[in-house]
């Protein structure tokens, strides 16, 4: 391979940004647009920062709002709760639900005893208001007393359980019962406290406010609205009936857009509260036609001024666009802008013009230079990763030759045997990129590939010897296409040896080439000639090689002994590969893509 010299690629310096409008944007739009959507966006923004102030203060007050109820309805139900934690413990209570004596008895209706409570457990919860029922339950569920004695007005049986949250809904609508189980010196029961719908109602009930409707809603843990308290500016809270909660509940984006809500304590129920902006929205409709007739009037009077505007311009920006795409194509040549303007757009054309040569350059040198190295060295170079020196790296370098190919170019003329050689060299060139192979050099008839520089690869033996029977199988076709036209066949040896080499820029600063040095290299040489004196052989390597290939590949090499290698004074342990041997089919990972392959 001819040496390359180290590329210095020129820098030019960039234009000067002039361009701070994207005017490629407006102008496809029409004339009419381009003068009153900047006036339209300019108001719309002014509008919504109002409409938006006026709807966080009313978020924030519909959260103070719901944070205060959250907190009457959880001291509501926290004071119920202490009631009936304090009868838990109550002798009395314990003593009540003591199990019956025999299981018969258990079987049979408890009585309503109203004497199980004295009179001071009875004006004690008297003065809890806002508790309407009390009832003590046997470990059936069973009615043991109730507090007022109401039996009729709920089931004899209550079906409660130890997983049973500690507030749950009552049948009658906005009532929450607390239940708390007794086990306690022998006791199995339960006491259930209920909390009235009125001190829900008045717990629900949402501050005075200047304008609009207020909602507020008590949810269970399964999401329920087991009470609603609507509330209209100037008038007194109302608790909405039953059957028109279902179709109150959910928010409306017309009359209730803001929605708030907040968790009682830790509990999975919670308070929501649905404000309307009612009041507000008829200030932001007379903002907003005002608005409307500035912008008609502006409109007109710019219109006349924009047309000419936008005529003068759209003529440059389409001759630009078009050597853009010119550009995005490919096609340099075609991306020169024919516009003589002394603007800011003629800037622009001189600059765009003077970037499309500068573009057709790089890519002529860069195609030039990717045929010279390989796409990895051609990228470090470019980008000033290999510099002057080398490093040592382990390799393996892949070596091979025509067998006899002086002789067979006896009676050829020169321009035969260099069609040849290129006929050759591009079958060879291509089967071992398959692999990753660098071609690192052209010698006569002779290729030095390597496999783990300039970038290093941990499968670079698994690589070389697939490339080498790919060079083999190439070799064959190739010489099926010279018999057709009675050429004679061409043979040769393929040696491969592992170690570690010296890869870098060699030469000196004003003209060097990437290359691979060492005693590695030699050796490969060293085995490709063998090929001479040792037929049935597709492929010669050293130990080192062999040893790095895996278990399935080393089955199909064959031991050759130590053999003497052309200037080295010991012998060194030769394996090969036999003709006709086939290996296993390479996996993906050892092949690259062919849009990758030059």
């Amino acid at each position: 391979m001819p040496d390359v010299a180290c590329p210095e690629s020129p820098v030019t310096p960039p234009p000067p940004d002039t361009h701070t409008r994207s005017l490629s944007r407006t102008l496809p739009i029409s004339v009419l647009l381009f003068t009153v959507v900047p006036l339209v966006i300019a108001g719309l923004l002014t509008l919504t920062e109002g409409a938006q102030r006026l709807r966080e203060e009313q978020e924030l007050r519909a959260r103070q709002t719901a944070s205060l109820l959250a907190g009457r309805v959880t001291q509501l139900l926290a004071s119920a709760q202490r009631l009936g934690q304090a009868m838990a413990v109550s002798p009395a209570v314990l003593a009540a639900l003591q199990p019956p004596a025999s299981a018969d008895r258990a079987m049979d209706e408890p009585p309503s005893r109203p004497e199980v409570l004295g009179d001071p457990w009875l004006a004690l919860i008297r003065s809890f208001p806002e508790v309407d029922r009390v009832e003590l339950l046997d470990a059936q569920g069973r009615k043991v007393y109730t507090h007022p004695p109401r039996m009729q007005e709920s089931p004899p049986v209550r079906h409660l359980t130890a997983s049973q949250p500690p507030w749950y809904p009552r049948e009658d609508l906005g009532s929450i019962e607390i239940g708390l189980r007794v086990t306690h010196d022998g006791a199995d029961g339960w006491v259930v406290v209920g909390v009235s719908a009125q001190s829900l109602a008045r717990a629900l009930e949402p501050p005075a406010q200047d304008g609009g409707e207020l909602w507020a809603l008590l949810r269970d843990a399964q999401g329920r609205v087991l009470m609603l308290v609507r509330r209209i500016a100037g008038q007194p809270p109302e608790v909405q009936p039953l059957p028109v909660i279902e179709a109150l509940a959910a928010p409306d984006a017309r009359s209730r857009p803001v929605v708030a809500r907040s968790a009682l304590d830790d509990s999975a129920w919670s308070v929501e509260v649905q404000a309307s902006l009612d009041a507000y929205r008829s200030l932001v409709l007379a903002e907003l036609l005002r608005f409307g007739l500035t912008v008609l009037v502006i409109s007109a009077l710019s219109a006349g001024l924009a047309w000419h505007f936008a005529r003068s311009l759209t003529r440059a920006i389409r001759e630009v666009a078009r050597a853009a795409r010119a550009i995005l194509r490919g096609h340099y040549l075609n991306a020169h802008v024919a516009l003589q303007r002394d603007d800011e757009l003629g800037l622009l054309a001189q600059s765009f013009n003077h970037m499309s040569r500068q573009l057709e350059q790089r890519e002529r040198e860069r195609d030039v230079f990717g045929r010279l190295v390989s796409p990895e060295v051609r990228d470090q170079l470019v980008q000033g990763e290999l510099m002057l020196g080398g490093q040592e790296v382990e390799v393996t370098v892949l070596f091979s030759d025509i067998r006899g190919f002086t002789r067979l170019c006896e009676g050829l003329k020169p321009r035969d045997v260099v069609l040849t050689l290129n006929e050759y060299f591009t079958r060879m060139t291509h089967a071992v990129q398959r692999f990753g192979g660098y071609v690192n050099n052209y010698m006569g008839d002779a290729m030095v590939v390597v496999f783990g520089a300039p970038t290093p690869d941990p499968h670079r033996v698994e690589r070389a010897l697939h490339a080498a029977v790919a060079m083999r199988r190439e070799l064959a076709a190739f010489n099926q296409e010279r018999a057709s036209y009675g050429a004679a066949p061409l043979e040769i040896g393929i040696g491969l040896a592992s170690g570690t080499a010296l890869a870098g820029q060699i030469g000196s600063p004003e003209r060097c080439i990437y290359t691979v040095i060492g005693d590695t290299v030699n050796i490969a040489a060293r085995l490709e000639g063998l090929a001479k004196h040792e037929s049935g052989m597709q492929v010669f390597m050293n130990q080192a090689t062999r040893d790095l290939l895996p278990p399935h590949l080393r089955e199909a090499l064959q031991p050759l002994g130590e053999l003497a290698l052309k200037g080295r004074g010991t012998r060194v342990p030769v394996w090969g590969l036999p003709e006709g041997a086939e290996l296993p089919e390479p996996p993906a990972h050892l092949r690259r893509p062919e849009e990758e392959i030059l």
